[in-house]
């Protein structure tokens, strides 16, 4: 896998959104898939023998499920804070003073932490 490009975030640039929403969907997608293909393996390669097994089982699945359901959430807010931009016309300043309930300059931060904690979780 190659090296990911750091992303240069800059205030009021569009360029600088674009490609953090884009960072943050990729992230999002692969956290889905990587969530995903855990469930497969621990659907296809289990066959429990006894109820410790199958609540094991179950506890993987279910965080699993958690870990895909935070990375939708994630491609949700992307989705919200691009749709915000296209009614403003792509002016991100103008979006942070209409809507102030539902886009701030702590959605970024918030969506790059969900991203980290939920991928921390996953290796733990």
């Amino acid at each position: 896998m190659p090296r990911r490009k750091k992303q240069q975030i800059e205030v009021n640039s569009n360029g600088s959104l674009q490609g953090l929403l884009q960072e943050v969907y990729n992230d999002a997608c692969n956290q889905i898939k990587d969530a995903q293909s855990v469930v497969n393996e621990v659907a296809a390669g289990s066959d429990p023998e006894d109820v410790d097994d199958w609540a094991k089982i179950a506890k993987a699945k279910t965080d699993a499920l958690k870990l895909k359901d935070s990375g939708i959430k994630a491609k949700l807010d992307v989705a919200k804070l691009q749709a915000d931009l296209i009614k403003h016309n792509g002016s991100l300043s103008e979006v942070i003073e209409s809507n102030g309930e539902s886009v701030n300059t702590d959605s970024f931060a918030r969506i790059r932490e969900l991203i980290k904690e939920k991928g921390n979780e996953d290796i733990k």
